[in-house]
């Protein structure tokens, strides 16, 4: 009679594991049991169940490898994206009906940090959750200001207002703002008589007229939009304040069907701040006729008289049913002087 003596099981490092984004790698020494004697690659599987492809293969003759996807092989992930298997030692008997291994079952893990999917190629998702359009509206910050440098808001009669329109957006990647329409007025109130409209559908209205250098900046950011235009006053108004009423807006810039445009009419055609001419197509018909497109008639230089058309055209694109106001509005007030001192 043999007595042998019982040892403690030992922790080998003989097996160890790469978790891919799409794939899981097992690597065996072949001295699996660090005992001097390696096993047989053909008696190591990924799994209980015993297919071909889950068996390791012999990648030299110190080392056998498994590779699969993390879906093969039976191996289950939870919702924390543990993907777990069983790496099956299962000795063949030699001809004589021996073994000289026992069985073993080594558990195999795979951690990964992100959560709901992994995937080896980039999300591009189709459609903006509704969830997340509600919160894009609400953090959503417009702004209007002017770029003159000194801060000051009087102008002298033709000086260029340099104007620039920005939208913060937070944690909203990929939106482009839009000057729809600008108002001028001698009031706050948007209805109040006279008033000038020389943005309207984002077409620069006041770059039609002789001799204007209102235009358009090439567009440098998606989040801003910048413009110049002519410093001027109501005729027979010697106020000069006025009120420059904008609604701004907020497209993603990958939405190629949004009609949103900002125009600017140079060298006697319609020419787009982003490039993309075509769209300022539709300025051409709205603005043939003068006197019906919001552009008052001149009656002294830069000096406007009263508009009569345009100010049903101007509220029917920012009423809803229901009378209210709900588009997104920014005003800033000038001063508009005669002459230098």
């Amino acid at each position: 009679m043999v007595q042998q003596e019982q040892h403690q099981p030992e922790l080998v490092n003989t097996v160890r594991v790469v978790c891919h984004p799409d794939s899981l790698e097992v690597v065996i020494a072949a001295d699996m049991f660090a005992v001097g004697a390696p096993v047989d690659n053909r008696e190591l599987r990924l799994g209980v169940e015993d297919n071909e492809f889950c068996r390791a293969a012999a990648t030299s003759a110190e080392e056998y490898r498994i590779v699969v996807g993390l879906d093969d092989c039976g191996t289950k992930h939870w919702d924390s994206l543990v993907y777990t298997n069983l790496l099956v030692y299962s000795p063949l008997a030699s001809p004589s009906g021996v073994v000289h291994m026992d069985e073993a079952v080594i558990p195999v893990e795979c951690h990964y940090e992100r959560k709901y999917g992994v995937s080896s190629s980039s999300l591009m998702p189709t459609w903006i959750p509704f969830v997340s359009t509600q919160a894009g509206v609400e953090t959503l910050h417009f702004s209007l200001k002017l770029m003159n440098g000194s801060g000051a808001n009087v102008f002298f009669l033709g000086e260029p207002i340099n104007l620039e329109a920005s939208v913060r957006i937070g944690h909203h990647m990929g939106l482009r703002v839009f000057l729809s329409s600008c108002v001028a007025t001698l009031q706050p109130a948007l209805n109040s008589d006279p008033k000038y409209i020389f943005i309207e559908n984002g077409c620069l209205v006041d770059s039609q007229l002789p001799n204007s250098k209102a235009q358009f900046l090439p567009r440098t950011r998606d989040d801003k939009l910048q413009l110049t235009i002519d410093a001027f006053k109501f005729h027979n108004d010697d106020r000069g304040q006025l009120y420059i009423t904008c609604h701004l807006t907020a497209v993603p810039v990958n939405d190629v069907e949004a009609p949103n445009k900002a125009c600017t009419f140079l060298n006697g055609r319609w020419r787009s701040a982003d490039g993309n001419d075509y769209l300022c197509g539709y300025c051409k018909a709205q603005n043939q006729v003068p006197g019906k497109s919001g552009i008052p008639g001149m009656v002294g230089p830069r000096g406007f008289g009263k508009v009569a058309a345009a100010e049903s055209m101007w509220w029917s694109g920012l009423k809803t049913s229901k009378g209210k106001d709900t588009l997104p509005h920014v005003c800033l007030c000038c001063k508009m002087v005669s002459e230098k001192s």
